[in-house]
């Protein structure tokens, strides 16, 4: 960092992936979050719930987020050290700050909703319910820590971008470390937490069990990022160029809000995917049937209607007085309920009639039977030992 360094026109460098995935993830998000209200609103017409609310708030959060992430690419993120000037420098950590906040309360947001999904399926089970209130305070206790530290984590405030001020900071890197630490298991805890009930459940099959478990635990996969994530901003606080490894850490930190959310919602979807498979099977039977009596030959009934049409109306016209004539025969008609095997050599065959709006039979070993598809809520808490 000089006076005389060339700075190159931003975003540049890591700077570039950074503003690209903080315009692509919000969009992808905002889908899936959609997704789940048209499916709460309009497929199971239910009512929102607290998790609903958090949910929405939660896109607020992100989509700030995002939109202060993608600023700060205009102000040095993602350059290399000795492409900083002094009053880069400055604006590139006053824009983290803001950011930061924002990456806590999205944080916050989804691990939130995750718990309180769970609580309104499991909350029948009192063990259950007390480990997600642990969690849940766990959570919000350490991410409230994690905010309270970025903000008034230098004495004066503007230190934290002021360098040059008078005063004090906190070991960031001891800090950041541990938060991240915290990030990790909290969201290895979420993903844990609904396996220990889905897998004492009864199941038709253990296919259905274990579809439910990956749709729960999805959070998972936010954990992994949260991995990738604490990983490389572990480096990036030891590393002399921390201003580019910090561009690809906070990639993954817009990476892990968003897929975090994701996952939140799309454990909500079993009704709009039964929906979704229930009309593609209704579609697949009817082009089936279609294209089946497409290539039968004419039935009889059609045959006979036929021949009933053709047939010319017979009345008897004749002067008074005159001998009656003889009417005409009558056509050759089969019973409809006469069996192929009693018209062997006859010029009509019997074949079923199939209707083009047959409906498949519905299975009573629905893969969600124990559940309630309006919210995922348990309908047999007695199954839940």
């Amino acid at each position: 960092m000089n006076e005389n360094a060339v700075v190159p026109e931003l975003p540049a460098e890591n700077g570039v992936h950074v503003w690209r995935t903080a315009v692509v993830m919000p969009i992808i998000t905002f889908a899936f979050v959609a997704a789940r209200f048209y499916c709460r609103s309009y497929i199971i017409r239910r009512s929102w719930t607290i998790d609903d609310y958090v949910v929405a708030g939660t896109m607020v959060s992100i989509i700030i987020h995002a939109v202060l992430m993608a600023n700060a690419t205009y102000h040095g993120m993602g350059l290399h050290i000795w492409q900083f000037t002094p009053e880069l420098n400055s604006e590139y950590y006053l824009w983290i700050g803001i950011s930061s906040e924002f990456y806590v309360l999205s944080l916050a947001g989804f691990k939130t909703s995750l718990l309180l999904l769970y609580l309104q399926i499991f909350g029948v089970n009192r063990k259950f319910r007390i480990a997600c209130y642990i969690t849940m305070f766990y959570t919000l206790g350490y991410l409230t820590c994690n905010a309270l530290t970025e903000f008034l984590g230098c004495n004066p405030i503007a230190k934290k971008w002021e360098m040059s001020l008078p005063g004090h900071c906190i070991n960031s890197v001891a800090a950041n470390i541990a938060y991240g630490a915290g990030h990790m298991t909290s969201d290895l805890i979420i993903g844990i937490l609904p396996l220990t009930m889905v897998w004492r459940l009864q199941f038709p099959t253990t296919k259905q069990k274990v579809g439910l478990s990956l749709a729960l635990s999805s959070g998972l996969i936010a954990w992994a990022v949260a991995c990738v994530r604490w990983g490389i901003s572990t480096y990036n606080m030891t590393t002399y160029d921390r201003p580019w490894w910090a561009g690809i850490s906070f990639t993954f930190s817009i990476l892990e809000v968003n897929t975090g959310l994701i996952c939140a919602c799309a454990a909500t979807f079993s009704p709009l995917f039964n929906v979704f498979t229930s009309r593609v099977k209704t579609w697949t039977s009817r082009a089936s049937v279609s294209w089946h009596n497409s290539g039968r030959k004419p039935s009889i009934s059609w045959l006979g209607s036929r021949s009933e049409k053709d047939q010319h109306t017979w009345r008897h016209m004749s002067l008074p007085g005159a001998p009656l004539p003889i009417p005409p025969p009558a056509a050759h008609t089969v019973h409809p309920t006469v069996s192929n095997d009693s018209l062997e050599g006859s010029t009509y065959s019997m074949e079923p009639i199939v209707s083009a709006n047959a409906m498949p039979a519905a299975k009573s070993d629905d893969e969600f039977a124990h559940y309630d598809l309006q919210g995922l809520q348990a309908l047999h808490p007695d199954r839940i030992v």
